[in-house]
């Protein structure tokens, strides 16, 4: 199985948009992941939020990340994020008012960390910090 190229991984890891990869911003991006230098970026060269991610799609736990890996990892994260988007629960084509209050509940479980039945402002800081909005997914800051 072809193995992808350490820039191709940083790609579809999501770290950077693509305007990210043209000119100077992108060769910054770059010599700051390259943090040896050697022209290659290695696993113990990315943050614990890309090393997280490296291993959830690393499927055989080879230590690479397989096109097809990175494939059905995508698919995967894109079905959760239509999922938190669109909880229709049972399949009917539709949101009914107990799958909505279903997923907003679930999503302010997440967020409540001492389970105190109310959020903080720490709270909802830390679910805004695990990534998008209220803690839901891929983080995009």
């Amino acid at each position: 199985m072809k193995r992808l190229h350490a820039a191709t991984i940083i790609a579809g890891l999501g770290l950077m948009t693509a305007p990210a990869f043209a000119g100077e911003r992108a060769d910054k991006m770059w010599d700051k992941m390259d943090k040896d230098g050697d022209g290659q970026i290695a696993l113990s060269e990315l943050n614990d939020r890309s090393r997280a991610f490296f291993e959830a799609a690393d499927a055989d736990g080879n230590g690479a990340i397989s096109k097809d890996e990175m494939k059905a990892h995508r698919e995967s994260k894109r079905a959760e994020m239509d999922a938190k988007r669109f909880p229709d629960a049972d399949g009917d084509g539709v949101v009914s008012k107990s799958e909505f209050a279903a997923a907003a509940d679930e999503r302010f479980a997440k967020l409540d960390a001492n389970g105190d039945g109310m959020l903080s402002e720490e709270e909802m800081k830390a679910g805004h910090r695990r990534g998008g909005k209220h803690g839901g997914g891929p983080g995009r800051r």
